[in-house]
């Protein structure tokens, strides 16, 4: 699984949890902190670094940078009922998230693609989009790829 950072803008709290705490098997009622950001030495298609949201076991500052790994890529319709950029879906490196590595997971922790874009309303103080599709942990992979050539490209470092 590559490892990848991820630059925070702002974190905020979610609804994202695992269906128990594991050793009592009760159900937890708090949800894991999500942090919001952009992978550096990438483009998207608009010449931006990839957008991101990395599920983290505690909320990080502005400014700070995560490791994680991606785990899928969140695909959206905006207000205008067109499609936007899609949004990588990241885990922190922690041993909390250990048995979350691709989108088939996603059910267990309460993490369908609504929670997400949920959250990232709440970041970007938007309206929530519709959510079209969660793609798997290797379209992720292949995206973060794409943009990272598409950043070597024009910096001049592609050999």
């Amino acid at each position: 699984m590559p490892r990848i950072t991820v630059d925070i803008d702002a974190t905020a709290s979610s609804t994202i949890r695992t269906s128990d705490d594991g050793a009592s098997g009760r159900l937890t009622s708090t949800g894991w902190p999500v942090g919001h950001g952009r992978i550096p030495d990438t483009l998207d298609d608009a010449g931006l670094p990839l957008d991101a949201l990395v599920l983290m076991a505690e909320p990080a500052l502005a400014g700070t940078t995560v490791p994680a790994w991606p785990l899928g890529v969140l695909h959206r319709i905006g207000a205008q009922a067109v499609p936007v950029a899609p949004v990588l879906l990241c885990v922190a490196e922690d041993p909390s998230f250990i048995g979350l590595v691709d989108t088939d997971d996603l059910p267990r922790w309460h993490a369908e693609g609504d929670a997400w874009a949920a959250v990232l309303a709440r970041l970007r103080h938007q309206a929530v989009d519709q959510v079209t599709d969660c793609g798997s942990r290797a379209e992720a992979e292949h995206l973060i790829s794409d943009a990272h050539h598409a950043y070597e490209r024009l910096t001049g470092c592609l050999e």
